[in-house]
């Protein structure tokens, strides 16, 4: 097995879930001080935590991960008459749903990274 690399997600075993807290702190930040109404703080957002997996949270956390994802998308790409994507899935997304709705789904993001900064901190 080959050593972990500094600045990829094997450098810090101690801190399995640095990652992920990593770029659900980018996030929560983005959701707090980005222009604009939530739905586009969450498309803001969106793009700095795309790269995480549901392998980057603890167990207790998968479905949660998996819960933002599906609401994130829900509505699916929207396509050209062709079938290609002309709008991707999460901007398709928010350009329909509620602030409400929204507004829950940036809740969730927060109280993910609470909880997953927590896991890394003290397990």
């Amino acid at each position: 097995m080959s050593p972990a690399i500094e600045g990829t997600r094997d450098s810090m075993p101690v801190h399995q879930y640095h990652y992920a807290v990593e770029k659900l702190s980018v996030a929560v930040e983005c959701l707090a001080t980005h222009p604009g109404d939530v739905r586009e703080r969450l498309m803001a957002a969106f793009l700095g935590f795309h790269p995480l997996t549901e392998k980057d949270f603890p167990l207790e956390l998968q479905a949660d991960w998996r819960w933002v994802i599906k609401e994130l998308s829900r509505c699916g790409p929207q396509l050209s008459h062709d079938g290609k994507a002309r709008i991707g899935s999460v901007e398709n997304t928010m350009k329909r749903i509620r602030k409400a709705t929204g507004a829950k789904i940036a809740e969730k993001i927060y109280h993910l990274y609470r909880a997953v900064r927590e896991y890394d901190l003290y397990r």
